[in-house]
């Protein structure tokens, strides 16, 4: 029988304490993300509430637009302000994305395996395009962004400032951005126009 003075048995005790702290942080990390993406829509838009609230913007969730008799699209989210109207579309991609910034498709790796994705930046484009033509809006007061998970790596070949895709913790930076940019501003009977507009869509 082998006996252990104090202060290896102390020794020990710490290590095995060392070993379950780090199992049960690396658990956590695992099960939060598991959570956050599962959860993508609803803590968007928690995030968002937060902004617009804290700088008087008007947030608007959940408005359907036709883009044709046969295609619909969703809104997920519109952050209006008197410089700029802000489409967001939520998608919960976690790993590698990666393509070319207007490409039809871009490829997402995680560790699931690889699969090819719909170019979601184009979505928000098209968005833009519909909301334009039947607001009768000038499109650079058109914002978009994608929002995906935190735990994403984005690898987008190309960039356009006017619409991007981006990290859900990236959202109040970028939102910043877009209310710095020196440009003319919104009137409030054009933003009123095109929320009567979007209610009328949705009825």
């Amino acid at each position: 029988m082998i006996l252990l003075s104090t202060s290896q048995t102390l020794y020990i005790s710490l290590a095995i304490i060392g070993v379950l702290v780090v199992i049960f942080l690396i658990c956590l990390l695992y099960f939060r993300n598991i959570y956050r993406n599962k959860h993508a829509r609803e803590l968007t838009y928690l995030k968002l509430s937060k902004i617009c609230e804290h700088n008087d913007y008007l947030l608007l969730n959940d408005y359907h637009i036709d883009f044709d008799d046969k295609n619909k699209g969703l809104i997920d989210h519109l952050v209006i302000s008197n410089k700029f109207i802000i489409i967001i579309s939520v998608f919960s991609i976690s790993g590698v994305l990666s393509g070319k910034f207007q490409g039809e498709e871009l490829v997402n790796v995680n560790k699931k395996g690889t699969s090819i994705v719909a170019n979601p930046i184009n979505y928000n484009i098209n968005l833009a395009k519909r909301l334009a033509l039947f607001n009768d809006l000038n499109t650079s007061f058109l914002k978009g962004l994608v929002v995906i998970n935190n735990d994403s790596s984005i690898k987008i070949e190309g960039h356009n400032e006017q619409f991007k895709i981006i990290k859900r913790k990236e959202l109040n930076k970028t939102i910043k951005e877009f209310d710095k940019e020196n440009i003319k501003n919104l009137n409030e009977e054009s933003v009123i126009k095109f929320i009567n507009k979007l209610n009328e869509e949705n009825k």
